[in-house]
């Protein structure tokens, strides 16, 4: 049986080029087909411990006192725990990372290996003084490696008994007992569960920084996501100020947080006053803006929503929309077309989120579909009123997922939400 080493595709007659990543010359033998012996299999040794002698040291967690990342990581870094961080080059991964160590290393007494082979040192130390904030980070220090080779990264980890490794990034990470290139996705899973493996028989915290290409073609994060504990997930707008941290997978706390905050002088700083940002930017005396709550990765947000309706000059009106779905926006206004009597076929129709936010969320139909009929009427809404609800093609309201979130979210505001309002054709009473 021969394998491919870039992608792991097996056939029986060796192939000049891989039928399935379409690489040349890749097709080695497998090496893990041995002719079956009489004797014995031998298996490895499985570290175990008694509940009855279970002790604090195998619930030790690391405090990072700071509200946002308290969010994040369900109020502590664990112990031999790995962390996923990823997405593309150049959003600063390495730069957050740096700040969450400073965090560990000032709130804990531990000790902190930072494994890179794609920066150099110098670059590392640079960063790390460029994010130093009130003079706190000149007395934190960790020890940082230029290594790429999976043997020596642990055997430098158990010879200075460090309690937390990074390792920027994995796919870099290379050993030469597999049978395959460096920076192959057979070589990151292999480095992959090796490090696993190790670093939960040693009680070891571990991050691994990882990043895909600008077009996302590599497929190895999702095969990582099953070896990991946490899996974050690092997302922006290429041309916004703000950076998103999402928790995609958690087995031991909530999967569905997310963090917001911006590159400032002072490194990423999480955005505490968000709702008073969207609050003087939201120019709410016109006709077509209107306050709602958003659900973004299951934390509520406070936009504002403004729409656009202007003369089709075409013979088919445009629907256009921003950061929000279109084909829900063409379901809006088929309900406010035959509940309300109102003729929106003449107009083109834009909606638009004025933030970087992006809701594939039922609970803003009522916001839009007030929008929409206050231009269409000129009517200016009260600036007090926030409208939360979710329509049905029928003319009644459904209650909107995570409701409870939303009202927690606008306390200070009236909610416009089934205690006001039941059908759509009531809409006009309380405009």
């Amino acid at each position: 049986m021969y394998i491919c080493h870039d992608c792991e595709h097996a056939n029986p007659v060796k192939l000049w080029k891989c039928p399935s990543c379409w690489s040349f010359g890749t097709f080695i033998k497998d090496p893990t087909k041995v002719k079956k012996s009489k004797s014995k299999s031998v298996r490895e040794w499985t570290w175990w411990t008694s509940l009855t002698a279970w002790s604090t040291e195998w619930s030790t967690w690391y405090q990072l006192n700071h509200p946002e990342m308290e969010r994040i990581f369900s109020s502590w870094v664990k112990k031999w725990w790995l962390y996923l961080l990823w997405w593309e080059p150049g959003i600063w991964k390495s730069t957050i990372m740096l700040q969450i160590l400073e965090l560990l290393a000032l709130n804990n007494t531990i000790k902190i290996a930072y494994f890179s082979w794609e920066e150099d040192t110098s670059q590392i130390i640079d960063r790390k003084r460029r994010l130093e904030w009130e003079n706190k980070a000149s007395t934190i220090t960790f020890d940082i490696y230029q290594a790429h080779h999976l043997e020596d990264i642990l055997t430098t980890t158990e010879e200075h008994s460090y309690d937390m490794i990074v390792v920027d990034s994995i796919q870099t990470v290379y050993t030469p007992h597999h049978e395959s290139v460096a920076w192959s996705i057979s070589q990151i899973k292999r480095c992959s569960e090796k490090i696993s493996e190790w670093c939960k028989k040693n009680s070891v915290a571990c991050f691994l920084i990882w990043h895909v290409t600008k077009g996302g073609e590599i497929a190895g994060p999702k095969y990582l996501e099953h070896i990991v504990d946490v899996v974050l997930y690092l997302e922006w707008d290429r041309y916004g100020q703000y950076r998103f941290l999402r928790t995609k997978k958690n087995r031991f706390g909530p999967w569905d947080e997310v963090w917001i905050f911006e590159m400032t002088l002072f490194g990423l700083q999480p955005v505490y006053d968000l709702k008073d940002r969207i609050m003087n930017q939201a120019n709410i005396t016109t006709p077509w803006n209107v306050l709602t709550v958003g659900i973004d990765n299951w934390r509520p947000v406070l936009v504002h929503l403004e729409v656009l309706l202007n003369k089709a000059n075409w013979k088919y009106p445009q629907r256009v929309t921003s950061w929000i779905e279109q084909k829900r926006l063409q379901l809006i206004i088929a309900i406010l077309e035959r509940h309300l009597k109102i003729n929106l076929w003449y107009f083109d129709i834009y909606v638009n989120i004025p933030w970087e936010f992006e809701f594939r969320d039922t609970g803003l139909d009522l916001a839009i579909a007030v929008a929409i009929y206050s231009q269409s009427k000129d009517v200016i809404i009260d600036k007090s009123l926030v409208f939360i609800w979710e329509l049905w093609l029928s003319w009644q309201l459904l209650p909107s997922k995570n409701h409870k979130k939303r009202t927690i979210e606008i306390d200070e505001f009236t909610c416009v939400d089934y205690e006001r309002i039941t059908y759509i054709n009531q809409l006009p009473t309380i405009l």
